[in-house]
């Protein structure tokens, strides 16, 4: 029985990568943040994104202090782009 079951399991989940995710909910607002920013606030915030001694509620709370109302959850999210637990924009 178990022969039968893998039988086309491998074509079934090859067949899987060819499929678009399905994305749910709004956009990372630190991603749409990038997207709008002039091209020297975007390289900066990119920059200080990359930082591991910066912290996400310090990013957060500059942010939020220029009218950009984003949580330091956001910004934790939006660094481990890329990974299962992280925001779906691209690395």
């Amino acid at each position: 029985m178990i022969e039968k079951q893998l039988t086309g399991l491998a074509a079934e989940l090859d067949a899987l990568t060819s499929v678009p995710a399905a994305h749910r909910g709004p956009r990372c607002s630190v991603g749409t943040l990038l997207d709008a920013a002039d091209a020297d606030v975007a390289a900066s915030l990119r920059a200080v994104l990359e930082m591991t001694s910066v912290s996400s509620v310090s990013i957060a709370e500059t942010l939020s202090r220029h009218g950009d109302l984003i949580t330091a959850y956001t910004v934790a999210r939006h660094r481990r782009r890329g990974e299962p637990n992280g925001c779906r924009c691209s690395r």
